[in-house]
């Protein structure tokens, strides 16, 4: 393995997915110093600037186009409802890369109205015919049995992957109940693996902080309508607010060009009503960056987060912290940092705010972060050598 490609997430204005790309960077060079990682990107602009100071070649991620004869195709059989999924991408570009890694860790899940993207697994098994390994890398799995087609299609593309390398327990056990054991290793997300240059408290500051993360992505998984999710959310947060009588500092973690997927956005519609009920409320507005947003981090005394990587990034800063579940990702991730389930609620859960209180108020979880971060990688990965 000396010349790696990592392909699959929209672009790093999400944290979670610059967390990724860093952190395969820094484990990928512990491993081999001379290895050469290329990152291939939508974003191509925006992804040059935020990652700047990584040791990563980013280059321009391209589509098949629109006019192509297979969307073409593919537009016409859609008209008689036959389905005709193709790769987003060409593969004229890909000469000399001997691994291919795929980041996007939801891609192989299902999206909240049960439908599924296959372009992404053909392209990659495209790559695999060229004679490149492909690894599925730092992902969640499934479920996928709501949707018989995604079901049948990703039982068969599964066994074809060179090696998943699943980020909790959750996944390998869904895995391993679909037959698929083989090629499957478990492995720490690539998250915790990013450097963390703020670990000293600010000792001069006054009270209790409470760091909140809330997504638009998570409200429509679970209520299906933004309006009814900012209602619901503002009266927890109030209501914990009062309970702890705490500090809020809301603390986004995607600014995406999407509405439906900015947190900043959505928590500055939060913060707006919850300052007219007299609570006082920070918004990190900075865009910061996954490294950057642990200066913030550091002034929180607990986190609750439904982004998933929010959640890992202050678990790295040793803050205790709650994942706010929409998904089997964040129970296994939860699961496994803390070795209990108490680490992780539902949103459901969440509007109960005095029983979200008690368990604030009675925490004793202990973090595994410091062994997490000692994974051997290289044993894992040594198959490739």
């Amino acid at each position: 393995m000396k010349n790696v490609l990592l392909i699959g997430i929209g672009g790093v204005y999400n944290y979670g997915c610059e967390a990724i790309v860093r952190g395969t960077v820094n484990i990928l060079k512990s491993i081999n110093p001379e290895i050469r990682i290329s990152y291939a990107s939508y974003n191509y602009e925006d992804d040059l600037r935020r990652l700047t100071d990584c040791d990563i070649r980013i280059i321009q991620r391209k589509r098949i186009g629109r006019w192509s004869f297979h969307n073409i195709v593919r537009k016409l059989l859609s008209l008689v409802n036959i389905d005709y999924i193709l790769p987003y991408d060409s593969t004229d570009w890909l000469d000399g890369y001997d691994t291919i890694f795929s980041i996007g860790g939801d891609i192989y899940t299902l999206y909240p109205d049960g439908t599924y993207d296959a372009s992404l697994p053909l392209f990659l098994e495209k790559c695999q015919a060229r004679g490149i390994k492909y690894v599925l890398w730092g992902a969640s799995v499934g479920k996928f049995e709501k949707n018989s087609k995604a079901l049948a299609f990703f039982k068969k593309h599964l066994r074809k992957i060179d090696l998943i390398v699943a980020r909790e327990w959750v996944t390998v056990d869904y895995l391993n109940s679909l037959g698929i054991v083989q090629n499957v290793v478990f492995a720490p997300d690539p998250a915790y693996f990013v450097e963390c240059p703020f670990l000293d408290k600010d000792k001069k500051k006054q009270g209790t902080t409470l760091g909140v993360n809330l997504s638009p992505l998570s409200a429509l998984y679970h209520y299906g309508n933004i309006e009814i999710a900012i209602n619901k959310q503002v009266e927890a947060i109030c209501g914990l607010a009062g309970e702890l009588n705490c500090r809020l500092m809301f603390l986004p973690h995607v600014f995406s060009d999407s509405m439906n997927d900015n947190d900043l956005f959505y928590l500055e519609q939060i913060a707006n009503k919850v300052r007219s009920k007299g609570y006082s409320v920070d918004v990190v507005n900075s865009d910061p960056g996954f490294i950057g947003l642990k200066r913030f981090l550091n002034k929180c005394d607990f986190v609750i987060a439904a982004r998933m990587h929010c959640a890992v990034n202050a678990i790295t800063m040793n803050i205790p912290t709650i994942f706010l579940s929409y998904s089997e990702k964040a129970n296994g991730m939860a699961e496994y940092v803390y070795n209990t389930k108490n680490a992780v609620l539902s949103l459901t859960e969440f509007e109960d705010y005095s029983q979200v209180a008690n368990v604030m108020k009675k925490w004793d979880e202990k973090s595994c972060i410091n062994s997490i971060k000692k994974f051997q990688f290289n044993c894992l990965l040594k198959i490739f050598d």
